[in-house]
């Protein structure tokens, strides 16, 4: 760095404006530097000299660009060129301190404030650089959690909702028999509508991402909510009332119950509110259901005799993860979502939920209130009509059907469910086996296929069949989230299946994929 030569600071007036600008000049936070036409510092303040580390006699007299990194010369020169034409500027970059150490600054500068002299005010912005860092590391630190967290749910849905499709296939079959006798059909009924529910509930129940955001689906139909109701009793409350370990009182209107709703959703909220009635009823309580009409509405209500609400805990009954606090005096397990998810749904539907109680051991009541038909505004509610069933006399029979499955429970499950719907079916474990099945035989109307199978993926396999042998196919698996879908149908399939699978479903699946290749 070059000798610094002798310069006179800068003196303003001695009068009360020179007391004022010596005080504006070394209080501020910012720097503030004074340079003339060569660029030589002339005066600086207290904050500069604390940013470059350094003292006022080490800086006055010495060129501005002996503390510039080599690298911003060019950077600074165009600065200085536009503060000497009196314009002002707003640039960044930083500067070398005594020790070495960059600098980051923010610079202000107005040229000519006396003749040959120009003003410079820097900040430091390395700790607002520093904040900036910080939030984005953690937004990004939390975007990957968040990844981590969907990736996390959607396997463990994967894995619990594989087990449950040879069990839906298995009762599915049977039920199918009409030779079955009635005292066997009735069980097998109930445990099929129960695996129907429990893969409903763990879509829900995992999904947390999908319910936080609101992007629960409903596919609407004209649904008997007193069938509902009954079926829903005979799932929760059964045993408890075979037992005589409760009383359970339905008082059902006599008027039309039919709704334009999601059976399915609506039967896991009033199984949500009966479960926790159950639940939270002693041994010789009563569970009571009542139904009414108020006006162009559907009013159901669960009341029970159990322990009852805390005043304080009934404002955050609907809240996720309130399971510790709704209910007293006991605690019980659960993820607290059911109340929540129950809400939801009740307003997609454009309805209400709402819970009262007199307090501890006073019981508690959640009243659900429905619509008798849903607003028909475009865009304000998903509206989703359930596929008629396939006609009987039209269903195309004798399909060749490349099943590709590495469960191997599910995989006999589907070869059985398949041949009783007559068609002849091939069976692969894995990619290799699937393409080679398909280019030894004589040709296959559509394959039905895993997605996650020990050599690749099934999108992978599809791409080949379709390539290769023209294949149309059904995508079977248990990841369902929209982006599942999207990637399937992307590969080339032309349905997405989610585990467990219930026989109309497939069957409805299978003529339809047929009939889209002119079979």
């Amino acid at each position: 760095m070059a000798d610094p030569k002798p310069k006179t600071p800068v003196q303003a007036p001695g009068s009360m404006g020179d007391a004022l600008y010596r005080a504006l000049f070394e209080t501020t936070p910012d720097g503030v530097l004074v340079v003339d036409d060569d660029g030589t510092y002339v005066e600086v303040n207290e904050s500069y000299c604390r940013m470059l580390k350094g003292r006022r006699e080490e800086l006055i007299g010495r060129p501005f660009s002996d503390f510039i990194p080599p690298d911003l010369l060019e950077i600074s020169r165009n600065a200085f060129t536009e503060l000497k034409a009196s314009s002002p500027t707003g640039r960044e970059f930083p500067l070398l301190a005594l020790d070495g150490t960059r600098v980051p600054l923010e610079w202000r500068s107005r040229g000519n404030i006396l003749p040959g002299l120009h003003l410079c005010v820097a900040r430091d912005i390395g700790e607002r650089r520093r904040t900036e860092m910080e939030l984005r590391q953690a937004k990004e630190a939390a975007e990957a959690a968040s990844r981590a967290k969907d990736q996390f749910l959607a396997t463990l849905s994967h894995e619990l909702r594989t087990p449950l499709t040879p069990v839906l296939v298995l009762t599915s079959s049977l039920t199918s028999d009409e030779s079955l006798p009635p005292e066997l059909r009735r069980p097998l009924d109930l445990i099929r509508r129960n695996v129907e529910l429990e893969a409903r509930l763990i879509d829900d129940l995992l999904d947390l991402t999908r319910i936080t955001r609101g992007k629960l689906d409903l596919r609407l139909e004209v649904t008997d909510v007193r069938k509902v109701i009954e079926h829903t009793l005979e799932i929760c409350c059964e045993r408890e009332v075979a037992d005589g370990r409760l009383r359970v009182v339905t008082e059902l209107a006599p008027e039309d119950h039919r709704l334009w709703a999601d059976p399915s959703r609506l039967t896991q909220v009033l199984w949500n509110l009966l479960n926790n009635a159950v639940k939270f009823t002693p041994v010789g309580g009563t569970v009571t259901v009542r139904s009414w009409r108020e006006g162009e509405r559907l009013v159901v209500q669960v009341a029970d005799t159990g322990v009852g609400i805390d005043p304080e805990a009934l404002p955050h009954v609907f809240d996720a993860f309130e399971q510790g606090r709704t209910r007293s005096p006991r605690r019980t397990g659960g993820l607290g979502l059911g109340l929540a998810i129950s809400k939801a749904i009740a307003g997609m539907h454009g309805g209400t939920l709402t819970a009262a109680s007199g307090g501890r051991g006073q019981g508690a009541t959640f009243t659900l209130s429905m619509p008798s038909s849903l607003p028909k505004r475009t865009g304000e509610i998903p509206i989703v009509q359930a596929s008629p069933p396939p006609n009987p006399k039209s269903k195309i029979q004798n399909l060749r059907i490349l099943l590709v499955e590495d469960h191997a429970d599910t995989a006999e499950a589907m070869v059985d469910l398949l041949a009783l719907l007559g068609h002849r079916i091939t069976t692969a474990a894995s990619v290799a086996e699937a393409l080679a099945a398909a280019g030894t035989s004589d040709g296959f109307d559509l394959v039905v296929s895993d997605l996650g199978l020990p050599d690749g993926s099934g999108l992978d396999l599809m791409r080949e069949l379709s390539g290769r042998h023209g294949l149309r196919g059904i995508a079977l698996s248990g990841y369902g989230m929209e982006e599942d879908v999207r990637q399937s149908l992307e590969a080339g399939f032309l349905k997405h299946l989610t585990k467990p699978v219930s026989l109309p479903a497939l069957e409805a699946s299978l003529q339809e994929v047929a009939r889209k290749g002119g079979s």
